[in-house]
């Protein structure tokens, strides 16, 4: 368990389903001993595992108490405020949203749709100098890193120019000072991957569920300050950044800047899944003439969907809020000047090295693939069961040591099915498991032996006598129903079929659906005696508990009862002796 990364496994929470893998859209889980982990070199930190992990196994780093210790510093703290706000916290105004965050100890709060407004105005002036060819926006930190590492040949093609959050940044340092401290809050969990390599710039990333949580702890709702005193937002009110978090929402502020220049198409793309298939094409090739701009969204529907959001609304409800917030202020906002130049804007601060492919021989993929049963085509059901997308790729991940035999339920069930199988063969008793309409499942050839001639025909034909209808084998077969509708075990009844006696145990597999059947003979020499005796031992022991409790009642001592019970065993047991 790595903590320190942004996204983690909780190992003592994970139960084995592998729905993060299936869900990982760059398959960055690695399974050992039986339990799942995030390779941060192959991880995006999209953040969509914490949101699908059904036992809540996948975790999002709480950088809270660090934050809370830049608060007790000297420095003053400033919260760059993802745009996003409007949507998830619809119980504060943006007031007392400001006002909150005072009361915990921030400076001030300022928007980070600023920096974006800087960002489009500087992307809007490369594409002015581009006269054809494609451009990739880089405001998405998961966006751009999935690029970076599962898609090199389009690395050429990202804008230069660092995201909203770096640009909003360097925004804060040149108004505050750069003793100043930057947090953001807001509902992406790669940013805090952007944050751990963006330097002395950007000190933490926190999510709105984590601020959500520090709230709640420090007794702050809605409506508690007077938002008045300090809730206004520093330097102002963003205006045209404020449509970042939808779809296209980029686009839009990039057509206020390029009204005019027909030569410029745009496309936005939201979602990972839809991302992949893009770039997983060949690189389009544009006219000459003409300039192609892609938006990409790693969370689909864009920023409001993010997995460190809350808000239980939907995409339709969250993009009306961002939409009126934005059209309040429709142009960009009147800010104070900033003191650095464009080119430290024109950087771009996250990397990653690109994931190099793994090449195995087709003997080698074969070989893996025989080791959980799968011999030929057929046999590679492509269930995802594993969380891999076929038993080839599956195969793959268990060469590279990414994933471990017992994840193909195929096999497993196989195995298991082996080993029940063998076990069953093995019992010296008859066995049989039956269905709710009393026809076998399985049966082991001591219960055909047991159940007669017709049987053991039968299962010379068909081994284990599947589907054979347990009411033509046995005329006791009306235990079995009994058990099968109430439920309630029955232990050791005698029946007698065709001439010889049984005990019979009949007892739950699953409620109403399957029971299983023993038949031991009564008859046998060796087990009868045997038989007999443990009878007697059970008599002797309720009867015990009987007399313990008339002794306790009448004050007699139950020492002459147990030697007579006794004696009456030995004689029985001598006169079995040859």
């Amino acid at each position: 368990m790595d903590m320190q990364q942004p996204v983690y496994t909780e190992t003592n929470n994970c139960q084995d389903c592998y729905k993060c893998i299936r869900e990982c859209p760059v398959k960055a889980i690695r399974i050992e001993s039986d339990r799942a982990s995030v390779v941060s070199s192959l991880c995006i930190f999209c953040g969509h595992c914490t949101t699908v992990c059904p036992p809540r196994a996948k975790k999002v780093r709480d950088d809270v108490g660090k934050v809370k210790r830049l608060l007790s510093g000297s420095d003053p703290v400033y919260i760059s405020l993802a745009p996003s706000h409007v949507s998830e916290f619809e119980d504060f105004t943006t007031e007392e949203l400001v006002a909150a965050f005072r009361r915990l100890g921030f400076a001030g709060v300022s928007e980070t749709a600023h920096g974006a407004e800087w960002v489009s105005q500087l992307t809007s002036n490369y594409l002015s100098t581009k006269k054809s060819g494609l451009l990739i926006s880089t405001a998405c930190p998961a966006a751009v890193s999935y690029i970076q590492k599962y898609a090199p040949s389009w690395v050429r093609y990202l804008a230069p120019v660092v995201s909203p959050l770096l640009a909003h940044a360097h925004l804060l340092k040149s108004w505050y000072g750069k003793h100043a401290k930057i947090v953001f809050v807001g509902p992406c969990v790669a940013k805090k991957s952007e944050v751990d390599v963006a330097g002395d710039l950007v000190e933490a990333a926190l999510t709105f569920a984590e601020v959500r949580k520090w709230f709640e702890e420090s007794g702050i709702t809605p409506g508690l300050f007077f938002p008045e005193e300090y809730g206004a937002l520093f330097p102002c009110r963003a205006g045209r950044g404020s449509v970042y978090p939808v779809d296209g929402g980029m686009i839009k502020t990039l057509k206020g800047h390029s009204a005019g220049k027909t030569n410029i198409k745009f496309l936005s793309i939201s979602g990972l899944k839809q991302i992949q298939e893009a770039l997983d094409s060949t690189i389009p090739e544009v006219p000459a003439g003409q300039v192609l701009f892609l938006e990409l969204l790693a969370c689909e529907g864009g920023c409001i969907n993010g997995p460190g959001t809350t808000s239980h609304q939907g995409w339709l409800h969250k993009n009306i809020k961002i939409t009126s917030y934005y059209e309040q202020h429709p142009e960009p906002a009147r800010v104070p000047q900033a003191s650095f130049s464009d080119e430290e804007l024109r950087k771009q601060v996250l990397k990653g090295q690109s994931v190099k492919k793994s090449n195995f021989s087709e003997n080698d993929i074969a070989e893996a693939l025989r080791t959980i049963g799968k011999t030929c085509k057929s046999d590679e059901l492509n269930c995802g069961g594993c969380g891999y997308n076929s038993c080839r790729e599956f195969a793959i991940a268990m060469l590279t040591g990414m994933a471990e035999r017992q994840m193909c339920v195929s096999y497993m069930r196989k195995v298991a099915n082996d080993k029940a199988s063998v076990l069953l063969q093995r019992m010296p008793f008859g066995v049989v498991l039956v269905d709710q309409r009393l026809h076998i499942i399985e049966c082991n050839q001591i219960f055909a032996k047991k159940a007669g001639a017709d049987a053991q025909l039968l299962w010379e034909a068909m081994p284990g006598l599947k589907n054979a209808d347990l009411r033509k084998l046995l005329k006791f077969h009306n235990i079995f129903t009994n058990v099968l509708s109430s439920g309630a075990d029955v232990i050791d009844r005698d029946f007698e079929h065709q001439g010889r006696h049984y005990s019979v145990s009949v007892f739950t597999i699953q409620k109403n659906r399957i029971v299983c059947g023993i038949m031991q003979d009564l008859n046998h020499s060796g087990l009868a005696g045997e038989e007999v005796n443990r009878r007697i031992r059970k008599v002797i022991y309720n009867n015990m508990l009987t007399v313990q409790k008339v002794a306790a009642i009448l004050g007699e001592n139950a020492v002459q009862t147990q030697v007579l019970l006794n004696t009456l065993i030995h004689s029985e047991e001598n006169e079995r002796k040859p």
